[in-house]
Protein backbone atom coordinates (compact mmCIF):
# COMPACT_ATOMS: atom_id res chain seq x y z
CA UNK A 1 0.00 0.00 0.00
CA UNK A 2 2.89 2.13 0.78
CA UNK A 3 4.41 1.71 -2.78
CA UNK A 4 0.99 3.30 -4.19
CA UNK A 5 1.33 6.29 -2.30
CA UNK A 6 5.62 6.52 -2.47
CA UNK A 7 4.02 6.48 -6.44
CA UNK A 8 2.02 9.54 -7.15
CA UNK A 9 5.00 11.62 -6.42
CA UNK A 10 6.67 9.64 -9.67
CA UNK A 11 3.25 10.84 -11.87
CA UNK A 12 3.65 13.03 -14.73
CA UNK A 13 2.11 16.55 -14.44
CA UNK A 14 -0.59 15.69 -16.87
CA UNK A 15 -1.77 12.78 -15.65
CA UNK A 16 -1.94 14.46 -11.98
CA UNK A 17 -4.04 17.35 -13.07
CA UNK A 18 -5.95 15.07 -14.47
CA UNK A 19 -6.53 13.27 -11.49
CA UNK A 20 -7.15 16.10 -9.33
CA UNK A 21 -9.62 17.32 -11.33
CA UNK A 22 -11.80 14.08 -11.37
CA UNK A 23 -11.66 13.78 -8.29
CA UNK A 24 -12.51 17.15 -7.57
CA UNK A 25 -15.61 16.60 -9.62
CA UNK A 26 -16.66 13.29 -7.87
CA UNK A 27 -16.33 15.52 -4.88
CA UNK A 28 -18.53 17.81 -5.69
CA UNK A 29 -20.85 15.33 -7.23
CA UNK A 30 -20.90 13.17 -3.33
CA UNK A 31 -21.31 16.86 -2.19
CA UNK A 32 -24.74 17.53 -4.34
CA UNK A 33 -25.62 13.64 -3.27
CA UNK A 34 -25.39 14.00 0.41
CA UNK A 35 -27.60 17.29 0.16
CA UNK A 36 -30.31 15.42 -1.75
CA UNK A 37 -30.30 13.07 0.57
CA UNK A 38 -30.14 15.61 3.28
CA UNK A 39 -33.06 17.15 1.70
CA UNK A 40 -35.02 13.67 1.22
CA UNK A 41 -34.67 13.09 5.39
CA UNK A 42 -35.05 16.66 6.63
CA UNK A 43 -37.88 17.67 4.88
CA UNK A 44 -39.17 15.73 1.16
CA UNK A 45 -39.95 11.91 1.67
CA UNK A 46 -40.02 11.41 -1.84
CA UNK A 47 -38.58 8.08 -2.67
CA UNK A 48 -37.57 9.40 -6.25
CA UNK A 49 -35.26 11.76 -4.72
CA UNK A 50 -33.86 9.07 -2.13
CA UNK A 51 -32.95 7.15 -4.96
CA UNK A 52 -31.73 9.92 -7.55
CA UNK A 53 -29.65 10.86 -4.29
CA UNK A 54 -28.55 7.02 -3.63
CA UNK A 55 -27.51 6.92 -7.10
CA UNK A 56 -25.41 9.89 -7.71
CA UNK A 57 -24.04 8.94 -4.39
CA UNK A 58 -22.91 5.19 -5.24
CA UNK A 59 -22.10 6.57 -9.24
CA UNK A 60 -19.49 9.16 -7.98
CA UNK A 61 -17.47 7.07 -5.27
CA UNK A 62 -17.14 4.77 -8.10
CA UNK A 63 -15.89 7.32 -10.32
CA UNK A 64 -13.25 8.45 -7.77
CA UNK A 65 -12.00 4.97 -7.61
CA UNK A 66 -11.94 5.07 -11.51
CA UNK A 67 -9.77 8.22 -11.25
CA UNK A 68 -7.40 6.85 -8.70
CA UNK A 69 -6.92 3.40 -10.36
CA UNK A 70 -6.98 4.43 -14.22
CA UNK A 71 -4.15 7.75 -13.06
CA UNK A 72 -2.13 4.80 -11.44
CA UNK A 73 -2.18 2.44 -14.51
CA UNK A 74 -1.64 5.17 -16.86
CA UNK A 75 1.07 6.56 -14.78
CA UNK A 76 2.84 3.10 -15.00
CA UNK A 77 2.34 2.73 -18.71
CA UNK A 78 3.90 6.08 -19.40
CA UNK A 79 7.12 5.06 -17.68
CA UNK A 80 7.38 1.86 -18.82
CA UNK A 81 6.89 3.08 -22.66
CA UNK A 82 9.72 6.00 -21.69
Amino acid sequence: MNKVFFSADRFDKKILNILKQGLKFCFYITIFSSILLLIYETFIASPALFYTGLSLFKSSLFFMVTFIICGIAFSKIKDEVE
